[in-house]
Protein backbone atom coordinates (compact mmCIF):
# COMPACT_ATOMS: atom_id res chain seq x y z
CA UNK A 1 0.00 0.00 0.00
CA UNK A 2 1.44 3.46 -0.90
CA UNK A 3 2.08 5.58 1.85
CA UNK A 4 0.04 9.11 1.87
CA UNK A 5 1.96 12.15 3.09
CA UNK A 6 0.38 14.30 5.11
CA UNK A 7 -0.91 17.30 3.45
CA UNK A 8 -2.49 14.23 0.68
CA UNK A 9 -4.35 13.09 3.97
CA UNK A 10 -5.24 16.40 5.58
CA UNK A 11 -6.79 17.57 2.16
CA UNK A 12 -9.26 14.57 2.26
CA UNK A 13 -10.19 14.90 5.47
CA UNK A 14 -8.43 12.11 7.04
CA UNK A 15 -5.71 12.87 10.29
CA UNK A 16 -2.27 11.60 9.61
CA UNK A 17 -1.35 8.56 12.04
CA UNK A 18 -3.93 6.85 13.58
CA UNK A 19 -7.01 7.97 11.92
CA UNK A 20 -9.43 6.84 14.72
CA UNK A 21 -8.03 7.93 17.60
CA UNK A 22 -7.25 11.78 15.71
CA UNK A 23 -10.86 11.32 14.49
CA UNK A 24 -12.07 11.56 18.48
CA UNK A 25 -11.23 15.33 18.95
CA UNK A 26 -12.81 17.96 17.64
CA UNK A 27 -9.83 20.61 17.81
CA UNK A 28 -7.46 18.45 15.91
CA UNK A 29 -10.66 17.56 13.07
CA UNK A 30 -11.48 21.89 13.42
CA UNK A 31 -7.85 22.56 12.50
CA UNK A 32 -7.51 20.50 9.57
CA UNK A 33 -10.65 21.53 8.00
CA UNK A 34 -9.80 24.83 8.52
CA UNK A 35 -6.23 24.27 7.07
CA UNK A 36 -4.30 26.57 10.36
CA UNK A 37 -3.90 26.23 14.00
CA UNK A 38 -5.30 29.12 15.58
CA UNK A 39 -3.24 30.49 18.58
CA UNK A 40 -4.35 33.47 21.47
CA UNK A 41 -1.20 35.79 22.25
CA UNK A 42 -1.17 38.94 23.61
CA UNK A 43 -0.24 41.91 21.14
CA UNK A 44 2.62 43.60 22.33
CA UNK A 45 4.83 41.42 24.54
CA UNK A 46 8.49 40.84 23.72
CA UNK A 47 10.08 38.22 24.07
CA UNK A 48 6.83 36.39 23.67
CA UNK A 49 4.58 38.07 20.99
CA UNK A 50 5.23 41.05 19.22
CA UNK A 51 4.95 41.88 15.34
CA UNK A 52 8.26 43.17 13.89
CA UNK A 53 8.76 45.48 11.45
CA UNK A 54 7.14 43.96 8.23
CA UNK A 55 4.25 42.40 10.71
CA UNK A 56 5.46 39.45 10.96
CA UNK A 57 4.76 37.79 14.62
CA UNK A 58 7.80 36.92 16.60
CA UNK A 59 8.87 35.69 19.75
CA UNK A 60 8.47 32.81 22.27
CA UNK A 61 4.62 32.32 22.13
CA UNK A 62 4.71 32.55 18.57
CA UNK A 63 7.32 29.69 17.97
CA UNK A 64 5.24 27.72 20.27
CA UNK A 65 2.27 28.10 17.74
CA UNK A 66 4.64 27.76 14.49
CA UNK A 67 5.97 24.14 16.58
CA UNK A 68 2.61 22.77 16.47
CA UNK A 69 1.28 24.16 13.17
CA UNK A 70 4.38 22.12 11.76
CA UNK A 71 3.98 19.43 14.00
CA UNK A 72 -0.20 19.03 13.28
CA UNK A 73 0.02 20.06 9.44
CA UNK A 74 3.17 19.94 8.28
CA UNK A 75 4.02 23.98 7.82
CA UNK A 76 4.77 26.00 10.43
CA UNK A 77 2.95 29.12 7.96
CA UNK A 78 -0.20 27.46 8.77
CA UNK A 79 0.11 29.28 12.25
CA UNK A 80 -2.55 31.69 12.76
CA UNK A 81 -1.99 34.25 15.52
CA UNK A 82 -4.57 36.47 16.91
CA UNK A 83 -4.23 38.82 19.81
CA UNK A 84 -6.14 39.02 22.56
CA UNK A 85 -6.69 40.70 26.13
CA UNK A 86 -6.65 39.75 29.81
CA UNK A 87 -10.53 39.71 29.70
CA UNK A 88 -10.87 38.55 25.99
CA UNK A 89 -8.26 35.59 26.21
CA UNK A 90 -10.15 32.73 28.30
CA UNK A 91 -13.53 33.05 26.82
CA UNK A 92 -11.93 33.03 23.24
CA UNK A 93 -10.84 29.82 23.75
CA UNK A 94 -13.28 28.26 25.49
CA UNK A 95 -15.91 29.24 22.87
CA UNK A 96 -13.81 27.56 20.35
CA UNK A 97 -12.28 30.89 18.62
CA UNK A 98 -8.70 29.82 19.07
CA UNK A 99 -7.30 26.51 19.63
CA UNK A 100 -4.69 27.05 22.41
CA UNK A 101 -3.99 30.41 24.47
CA UNK A 102 -0.43 31.13 25.22
CA UNK A 103 -0.65 34.93 25.58
CA UNK A 104 1.72 34.62 29.19
CA UNK A 105 -1.16 33.37 30.43
CA UNK A 106 0.07 31.87 34.51
CA UNK A 107 -0.90 28.41 35.67
CA UNK A 108 -3.35 28.59 38.72
CA UNK A 109 -5.70 25.80 40.43
CA UNK A 110 -8.97 28.18 39.59
CA UNK A 111 -8.25 28.55 35.96
CA UNK A 112 -8.28 24.70 35.67
CA UNK A 113 -10.87 23.94 38.36
CA UNK A 114 -13.09 26.72 37.16
CA UNK A 115 -12.67 27.96 33.62
CA UNK A 116 -13.34 24.19 32.04
CA UNK A 117 -9.61 24.85 30.56
CA UNK A 118 -6.26 22.85 31.24
CA UNK A 119 -2.72 23.89 31.25
CA UNK A 120 -1.19 22.04 28.54
CA UNK A 121 2.38 23.12 28.95
CA UNK A 122 4.83 25.37 30.42
CA UNK A 123 7.20 27.09 27.68
CA UNK A 124 8.75 29.57 30.29
CA UNK A 125 8.81 30.07 33.96
CA UNK A 126 8.87 33.72 35.64
CA UNK A 127 7.37 35.71 37.97
CA UNK A 128 5.70 38.98 38.46
CA UNK A 129 7.92 42.28 38.78
CA UNK A 130 7.57 46.09 38.45
CA UNK A 131 9.25 48.57 36.46
CA UNK A 132 9.60 52.08 37.45
CA UNK A 133 10.28 55.51 35.61
CA UNK A 134 14.45 56.27 37.74
CA UNK A 135 12.87 59.58 38.35
CA UNK A 136 10.37 58.51 40.92
CA UNK A 137 13.15 57.80 43.17
CA UNK A 138 12.24 54.32 43.80
CA UNK A 139 15.12 51.52 44.24
CA UNK A 140 12.56 49.06 46.37
CA UNK A 141 9.04 47.22 46.46
CA UNK A 142 8.29 48.51 49.87
CA UNK A 143 8.95 52.05 48.79
CA UNK A 144 5.94 52.10 46.33
CA UNK A 145 3.37 52.96 49.07
CA UNK A 146 0.55 54.43 47.98
CA UNK A 147 1.63 54.48 44.10
CA UNK A 148 -0.68 54.24 40.95
CA UNK A 149 0.01 50.74 39.16
CA UNK A 150 -1.82 49.87 35.67
CA UNK A 151 -3.05 46.36 35.89
CA UNK A 152 -5.60 44.16 33.71
CA UNK A 153 -9.03 43.99 35.34
CA UNK A 154 -9.50 40.11 36.54
CA UNK A 155 -6.17 39.43 35.99
CA UNK A 156 -3.96 37.44 38.89
CA UNK A 157 -1.66 40.50 38.57
CA UNK A 158 -4.46 42.50 40.21
CA UNK A 159 -5.19 39.46 43.08
CA UNK A 160 -1.68 39.20 43.59
CA UNK A 161 -0.93 43.33 44.25
CA UNK A 162 -4.07 43.27 46.55
CA UNK A 163 -2.61 40.50 48.45
CA UNK A 164 1.50 41.50 48.68
CA UNK A 165 0.06 44.89 49.43
CA UNK A 166 -2.22 44.14 52.11
CA UNK A 167 0.46 41.09 53.82
CA UNK A 168 2.94 44.17 53.96
CA UNK A 169 0.74 46.74 55.37
CA UNK A 170 1.02 49.08 52.18
CA UNK A 171 -1.27 50.29 50.09
CA UNK A 172 -1.62 51.24 46.37
CA UNK A 173 -3.55 52.82 43.61
CA UNK A 174 -5.13 50.26 41.00
CA UNK A 175 -5.55 51.81 37.22
CA UNK A 176 -7.29 49.11 35.55
CA UNK A 177 -7.03 48.57 31.83
CA UNK A 178 -7.84 45.45 30.02
CA UNK A 179 -5.57 46.30 26.75
CA UNK A 180 -2.01 45.60 27.34
CA UNK A 181 -1.01 47.80 24.54
CA UNK A 182 -3.40 50.83 26.52
CA UNK A 183 -1.71 49.96 29.69
CA UNK A 184 1.95 50.24 28.00
CA UNK A 185 0.91 54.01 26.36
CA UNK A 186 -0.52 54.84 29.75
CA UNK A 187 2.17 53.98 31.85
CA UNK A 188 4.69 56.00 29.04
CA UNK A 189 2.41 58.73 29.90
CA UNK A 190 2.91 59.20 32.96
CA UNK A 191 -0.97 58.24 34.16
CA UNK A 192 0.61 55.10 37.09
CA UNK A 193 3.70 54.75 38.57
CA UNK A 194 4.24 51.45 37.86
CA UNK A 195 3.93 48.59 35.20
CA UNK A 196 3.55 45.12 36.57
CA UNK A 197 3.25 41.69 35.00
CA UNK A 198 5.57 39.03 34.59
CA UNK A 199 9.50 39.96 34.98
CA UNK A 200 10.70 38.86 31.58
CA UNK A 201 7.78 40.89 29.49
CA UNK A 202 9.11 44.00 31.60
CA UNK A 203 12.55 43.51 30.94
CA UNK A 204 11.80 43.04 27.31
CA UNK A 205 9.77 46.07 27.71
CA UNK A 206 12.56 48.00 28.90
CA UNK A 207 14.88 47.00 26.55
CA UNK A 208 12.42 47.69 23.36
CA UNK A 209 12.72 51.40 24.36
CA UNK A 210 14.68 53.71 22.79
CA UNK A 211 16.02 55.10 26.42
CA UNK A 212 15.85 51.79 28.60
CA UNK A 213 18.02 53.60 31.44
CA UNK A 214 15.30 55.87 32.18
CA UNK A 215 13.57 53.17 33.80
CA UNK A 216 14.76 50.05 36.43
CA UNK A 217 13.35 47.22 37.04
CA UNK A 218 13.09 46.74 40.61
CA UNK A 219 15.27 43.91 41.97
CA UNK A 220 12.09 42.02 43.57
CA UNK A 221 9.70 39.36 41.77
CA UNK A 222 6.55 38.40 44.11
CA UNK A 223 5.18 35.35 42.42
CA UNK A 224 6.32 32.04 40.93
CA UNK A 225 4.65 31.61 37.57
CA UNK A 226 4.40 28.97 34.87
CA UNK A 227 3.41 30.40 31.12
CA UNK A 228 1.77 28.48 28.67
CA UNK A 229 -0.27 26.89 26.73
CA UNK A 230 -4.12 26.86 27.70
CA UNK A 231 -6.79 24.15 26.06
CA UNK A 232 -10.33 23.28 26.67
CA UNK A 233 -10.81 20.31 29.15
CA UNK A 234 -12.40 17.01 27.84
CA UNK A 235 -10.00 16.97 24.42
CA UNK A 236 -7.22 14.65 25.55
CA UNK A 237 -6.29 13.80 22.24
CA UNK A 238 -5.56 17.70 21.61
CA UNK A 239 -3.97 17.79 24.99
CA UNK A 240 -1.39 15.11 24.05
CA UNK A 241 -0.28 17.02 20.91
CA UNK A 242 0.05 19.98 22.80
CA UNK A 243 1.88 19.05 25.75
CA UNK A 244 4.20 16.67 23.93
CA UNK A 245 5.30 19.30 20.94
CA UNK A 246 6.23 21.25 23.67
CA UNK A 247 8.01 18.71 25.70
CA UNK A 248 9.70 17.60 21.95
CA UNK A 249 11.24 20.91 21.38
CA UNK A 250 12.91 20.83 25.06
CA UNK A 251 14.10 16.82 24.66
CA UNK A 252 15.57 18.38 21.67
CA UNK A 253 17.68 20.32 23.22
CA UNK A 254 18.75 17.98 25.90
CA UNK A 255 19.88 15.22 22.91
CA UNK A 256 21.43 17.99 20.96
CA UNK A 257 18.97 18.19 18.11
CA UNK A 258 18.30 21.21 16.30
CA UNK A 259 17.02 22.74 13.05
CA UNK A 260 19.51 22.04 11.25
CA UNK A 261 20.03 18.54 11.89
CA UNK A 262 16.25 17.44 12.55
CA UNK A 263 16.22 15.61 9.23
CA UNK A 264 19.76 14.08 9.24
CA UNK A 265 20.94 13.47 12.56
CA UNK A 266 24.10 11.31 11.79
CA UNK A 267 24.96 7.74 11.36
CA UNK A 268 25.80 7.37 15.28
CA UNK A 269 22.17 9.20 16.52
CA UNK A 270 20.83 7.52 19.48
CA UNK A 271 17.65 5.51 20.25
CA UNK A 272 16.35 8.33 22.01
CA UNK A 273 17.21 10.56 18.53
CA UNK A 274 15.83 7.97 16.41
CA UNK A 275 12.67 7.94 18.15
CA UNK A 276 12.36 11.89 18.58
CA UNK A 277 12.53 12.29 14.76
CA UNK A 278 10.24 9.52 13.61
CA UNK A 279 11.70 6.26 14.67
CA UNK A 280 8.16 3.96 16.39
CA UNK A 281 5.03 4.87 16.90
CA UNK A 282 4.76 7.91 18.54
CA UNK A 283 3.45 10.21 16.14
CA UNK A 284 0.84 7.97 14.97
CA UNK A 285 -0.02 7.50 18.85
CA UNK A 286 -1.36 10.91 18.95
CA UNK A 287 -2.93 10.68 15.70
CA UNK A 288 0.16 12.74 14.19
CA UNK A 289 2.78 11.50 11.25
CA UNK A 290 5.84 9.96 12.49
CA UNK A 291 7.81 13.10 11.89
CA UNK A 292 5.63 15.32 13.78
CA UNK A 293 8.41 16.51 16.09
CA UNK A 294 10.83 16.89 13.47
CA UNK A 295 8.23 18.99 11.50
CA UNK A 296 8.25 21.47 14.56
CA UNK A 297 12.03 21.30 15.28
CA UNK A 298 12.64 22.04 11.95
CA UNK A 299 10.23 24.66 11.84
CA UNK A 300 11.36 26.29 15.00
CA UNK A 301 14.74 24.77 16.29
CA UNK A 302 14.78 23.35 19.73
CA UNK A 303 13.90 25.21 22.78
CA UNK A 304 17.53 26.82 23.66
CA UNK A 305 17.08 28.21 19.49
CA UNK A 306 13.90 29.39 20.22
CA UNK A 307 15.37 31.25 23.45
CA UNK A 308 18.58 32.59 21.28
CA UNK A 309 16.23 33.99 18.73
CA UNK A 310 13.62 35.47 21.08
CA UNK A 311 15.05 36.28 24.66
CA UNK A 312 18.26 36.48 24.47
CA UNK A 313 18.70 39.79 21.93
CA UNK A 314 16.61 41.51 25.12
CA UNK A 315 19.64 40.82 27.26
CA UNK A 316 17.29 38.31 29.08
CA UNK A 317 19.19 35.92 31.68
CA UNK A 318 17.58 32.40 30.73
CA UNK A 319 17.44 31.55 34.78
CA UNK A 320 14.28 29.36 35.33
CA UNK A 321 14.20 28.44 31.87
CA UNK A 322 17.98 26.67 31.75
CA UNK A 323 17.44 22.85 31.02
CA UNK A 324 17.70 20.90 34.11
CA UNK A 325 20.99 19.54 34.58
CA UNK A 326 22.38 23.47 34.01
CA UNK A 327 20.22 24.46 37.12
CA UNK A 328 16.70 25.75 35.83
CA UNK A 329 13.41 23.89 35.30
CA UNK A 330 13.39 23.23 31.90
CA UNK A 331 13.03 19.33 30.96
CA UNK A 332 10.97 16.69 29.44
CA UNK A 333 9.92 13.69 30.47
CA UNK A 334 11.16 10.94 28.05
CA UNK A 335 9.99 10.11 24.55
CA UNK A 336 9.08 6.83 24.30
Amino acid sequence: MAVLGLGVLASIGLPAGDGAHAQGSPTLAAIRSRGSVVCGVQSNNPPFSLPDSRGVWRGMDVDSCRALAAAVLGDPEKANIRPVTGLTRFPAVQSGDIDVLFGSTTWTTTRETQLGLVFAAANYFSGQGFLVRRSLGVTRLNQLDGATICVPPGSTTEVILQEWFRANRLTFQPILIDDPNEIIRAFLAGRCDVYTRDMTGLSGFRMSQSNPDDFLLLPENITMEPLGAWIRKGDDQWLDVVRWTQFALVWAEQQGVTAATADNPGPGASSDVRRLLGEGDIGPSMGLDRRWAANAIKAVGNYGEMWGRNAAPYGLARGLNRLWDQGGLMYSPPLR
